[in-house]
């Protein structure tokens, strides 16, 4: 039996985010329950208890992006909702080239 996505509210944010019968696996397999958090929120914690959060410009939307390295100007970086539809597009890329 596969597991179904399911849409949650993050508790921080209060956005809806997708938990993917991926995620569900491993959360199940390490004993987890689902998460409360959005994965930008629970980066955002991770690098802010690091110590290691930089701002900069999204080059795709020009928000404020938070990053954990100190961006060039080379280097390009995207805020967390850019950055979650570039994964998305690639994703789906994946999937396409995997189904041929």
């Amino acid at each position: 039996m596969t597991a179904e996505e399911k849409i949650l509210k993050c508790r921080q944010c209060g956005r809806d985010f997708l938990f993917t019968p991926e995620e569900q696996a491993f959360y199940s397999k390490h004993g987890y329950g689902s998460p409360r958090r959005c994965k930008d929120c629970r980066r955002a914690a991770r690098l802010q208890k690091a110590g290691r959060v930089y701002s900069g410009v999204c080059a795709a939307c020009g928000k404020e992006a938070r990053v954990a390295f100190p961006p060039a100007k080379e280097t390009l970086v995207y805020c967390g909702d850019c950055w979650a539809q570039i994964a998305a597009e690639r994703r789906s890329m994946r999937k396409r080239r995997g189904s041929r």
